[in-house]
């Protein structure tokens, strides 16, 4: 199993030590979808030279890239489909093998459109990207996100169904035990599902803590992760206090917890 973070490239630049695996970066700020390509050499110039490879991004979408296209709300094609192709072409540059799409205001539902109409469009689109992106040799993973991010694929249960009926595109699925702790999804939940996750995403669910600063258990999600023979990526995305003193003790947390899996429940 690789533990890695997120964070942008410039603050783990300066960190002494390096206790994770790998980096997840933001599309948007790293890989500039939507500028030139001259820009993002002089990003990846500089981003090139960390002791770790960078091998997943999140943000896919800013908030005012809609893709749910209604009576009184338009879809840009044209901008949406040149922004994820020049989005998978420099994350195959960096190496970056998974792109997670969350960007939860960019496929809300607009009030009064049918939310099953607006999943419907949404899978189309996941289904179209996903084979652009086999070509490039990333995947990209829908994250059902807390019911306060948005009001579209929130659950597991709901983005499991949706990539199962896409999978033979090259869509997966990611697992965010923040937004399932915030939802009320028991870890259960997780293992319908597991051979569709491609990617794990793990906060504490008080302030969206770093690993250990609470000291919330992880291990009944991570039982349930490694009965359903989960072993690729999980990323640690909160919000640091102390970003420097925080990493090395929240890595530890991870790789403890997933040594010892849900043995508290046993005893």
């Amino acid at each position: 199993m690789k533990f890695g973070i997120c964070a942008p490239y410039n603050e783990v630049a300066i960190l002494e030590t390096y206790p994770f695996d790998y980096l997840e970066v933001n599309v948007q700020r790293f890989l500039l979808p939507e500028r030139p390509q001259e820009d993002f050499e002089e990003v990846w110039r500089k981003a090139r030279t960390l002791p770790m490879p960078i091998e997943a991004a999140n943000s896919l979408f800013p908030a005012d890239m809609t893709l749910v296209a209604t009576p009184t709300q338009t879809v840009d094609t044209e901008r949406v489909e040149r922004y994820v192709q020049t989005a998978l072409r420099r994350a195959e540059q960096v190496g970056i093998r998974v792109i997670v799409f969350g960007s939860g205001a960019a496929r809300a539902c607009p009030p009064g459109y049918s939310r099953t109409d607006a999943v419907k469009q949404i899978g189309e689109h996941l289904a179209r990207w996903s084979g652009w992106a086999r070509d490039h040799g990333v995947q990209i993973a829908l994250e059902p996100l807390r019911f306060e991010e948005t009001n579209t694929l929130n659950t597991v249960a709901e983005g499991g169904e949706l990539v199962a009926s896409i999978a033979d595109t090259g869509a997966t699925l990611l697992a965010d035990l923040y937004h399932m702790a915030c939802n009320g999804e028991p870890p259960s939940s997780i293992l319908p599902w597991t051979s569709l996750l491609s990617h794990v995403h793990v906060a504490e669910k008080q302030e969206r803590a770093a690993p250990g600063r609470h000291g919330e258990d992880f291990r009944p999600y991570f039982a349930v992760l490694q009965q359903g023979g989960y072993d690729r990526r999980i990323s640690i995305e909160c919000n640091w206090q102390n970003f420097g003193g925080e990493v090395g003790p929240a890595i530890e947390t991870l790789r403890e917890q997933w040594a010892t899996r849900a043995a508290g429940e046993k005893r």
